[in-house]
Order: structure tokens, then sequence, then C-alpha cells
């Protein structure tokens, strides 16, 4: 079933491993270590669609706070090993260019890296052919690091699929506005010195 209208707001941004089986309560899934620690949440025992849902919302963030992080100091357990994987000065987050000689297109891509539910290691890719534009490579840039920080804020209840979307809409802006029409359309001039101006101006934290 669909979000119902009057939660809207409250999943806008994230989702919180929530879902809407049946029209008398939502499901809350919270996996960690293959073990799901969610449960159903009747709208009757709650009094009503709004609370039940603020009620999972805050279960959600407890266990969040119980299970992502290390005994030891605190730190949020994605962190580990994670210091030098990064050439764009946001961590977690590559960016390269290479030849595909079968197509005989040369590519840029910019790598984020996360970890599904299960801990498995993974690389979401967001690519360009080129040559591209400074506003292509900075939406780029911006998406993917969109992309990380998302992670690092949800890490289990992640949910990669929006960012499907990326070549259509701004997912890192509020409302998530869609690119103009010929946002893609190929450059008559390159202008790398026009995209390292703006991507200094990103706010990378």
């Amino acid at each position: 079933m669909p979000i119902p209208t009057e939660v809207a707001d409250l999943l806008a941004d994230r989702r919180f491993g929530i879902t809407f089986p049946c029209a008398s309560g939502c499901q809350m899934r919270f996996i960690h270590e293959r073990k799901d620690y969610g449960q159903f949440y009747s709208y009757a025992k709650h009094g009503g669609v709004r609370e039940a849902v603020q009620q999972a919302i805050k279960d959600n963030q407890a266990l969040c706070a119980r299970y992502r992080r290390r005994k030891s100091n605190g730190r949020p357990s994605f962190r580990v090993n994670e210091k030098n994987r990064s050439n764009t000065g946001v961590n977690g987050v590559t960016g390269s260019s290479y030849f595909d000689s079968r197509r005989q297109k040369t590519y840029f891509r910019y790598q984020a890296r996360w970890q599904d539910s299960n801990g498995k290691a993974r690389i979401r890719s967001f690519m360009l052919v080129e040559p591209s534009t400074a506003d292509q490579k900075l939406h780029t840039l911006r998406t993917a690091i969109h992309f990380r920080k998302q992670w690092e804020q949800a890490l289990d209840q992640f949910q990669p699929q929006r960012y499907q979307l990326w070549k259509s809409r701004r997912l890192y802006e509020d409302g998530q506005p869609l690119l103009p029409h010929s946002f893609w359309q190929k450059p008559r001039h390159a202008g790398p010195s026009a995209f390292s101006r703006e991507a200094s101006g990103i706010q990378l934290g």
C-alpha cells in the first residue's frame, strides 16, 4: 500500500524501514546481523495512523543508536578502515576517468562506497560520457556525495533505489527538483576550469 497522506511529511526524506502492508497498521523493519528487530504498529492501539508511524520512527531511531555504535569509542562502525578512500575531500567518494575500448568512449565517474544490510561492501557509480559540462560534473559529484551521506545516516535502512532518478532530478536539494530538459546536451566546448571553480564552493561536510 502507498504511504498515507497524513504521514507523507514524516517519511519524505527517509522511510525508517516503514511499510504499509494493510489498512490497519504499519510495519517497521530493522535488520541487524540478519535479525529483524522491527514490529507491527496497529493504528487502533496507538491512537491513529500518525501516532503509530511516529512511534515506529522513534523505535527505529532508538535501534539505530543502539546498534550503530562501537563500544570502545562510540564512533560509527562504517568509518573503520576508510580514511584514504577518497580523492574528492569526502570520505568514501572518489572520482576517476577511464576509456572503454569496446565502445570507444571516455567516461568520468564518481563512485560512492557503502554496505548493504548484510554488511557486504558495495560501490555505486555515477557516470558521464566525455566531453561533459561543468554543470554535469558538478551535479554528478553532488549526487555521489548525497548518496554517501544518506547511507551514513540510514545504514541498514538505506534505500539506494531512489538514486535511479539521479539523471532527471537533483536528489540533493529540497523537493528534489527536476533537471532542465536540455541539461544532458553535449557541450560545444568543454570547460573544466569552470567546474573547478564551482566544485570548490560545495559544502562537503
